[in-house]
């Protein structure tokens, strides 16, 4: 009898390649969950400035009306139904209306992440350096630390926040 060029794998051979690809991954979350909120607090200020701009822009539509060229309002040209340009500016306010809904949402949620760390010592660690783009000799200046002081703390500080922002899959 010929034998296949390939075997199929085992039930075990499978449940095993199974195990062993979800260890690879659990031991990854930690990491990514860590960066993950690294990239959220980078963010934050930013989050709160397009906040700002969308409102101004929301200010100027009902002043002024919709843009007349612009691709936020070539879409809703393209349905094929007419609309009025005061429609046209309901829909650009409604949309802009969810991103700033998006965005609080956002903002609450770091805040809240933030309340938790708030009583440490080192808290403004996280202040320093993702709000204020400080390095970490600018902040153990400020600090009167060593920079590994601060570096330390902050990974420490980002992990509790990485916990309440993922859950248990952020447990390294």
């Amino acid at each position: 009898m010929a034998k296949s060029k390939q075997q199929r794998p085992t039930v075990e051979e499978i449940i095993y390649r199974a195990v062993a690809a979800q260890r690879i991954a659990s031991e990854r979350q930690p990491q990514d969950a860590f960066k993950a909120t690294e990239k959220r607090l980078y963010a934050y200020p930013v989050i709160k400035l397009k906040i700002e701009d969308d409102l101004d822009r929301i200010s100027e539509i009902k002043l002024h009306g919709a843009p007349g060229k612009s691709k936020s309002v070539v879409k809703y040209q393209r349905t094929g139904i007419r609309l009025t340009p005061e429609e046209i500016a309901d829909a650009l306010v409604q949309d802009i209306n969810a991103q700033i809904a998006g965005g609080e949402q956002e903002v609450e949620r770091i805040n809240k992440a933030l309340s938790i760390i708030a009583g440490d010592p080192y808290a403004g660690v996280v202040n320093m350096k993702y709000f204020e783009g400080k390095n970490d000799d600018e902040i153990a200046e400020a600090l009167h630390c060593d920079p590994r002081t601060v570096r330390r703390n902050k990974s420490r500080l980002v992990g509790r926040l990485a916990v309440f922002l993922y859950g248990v899959t952020a447990v390294g």
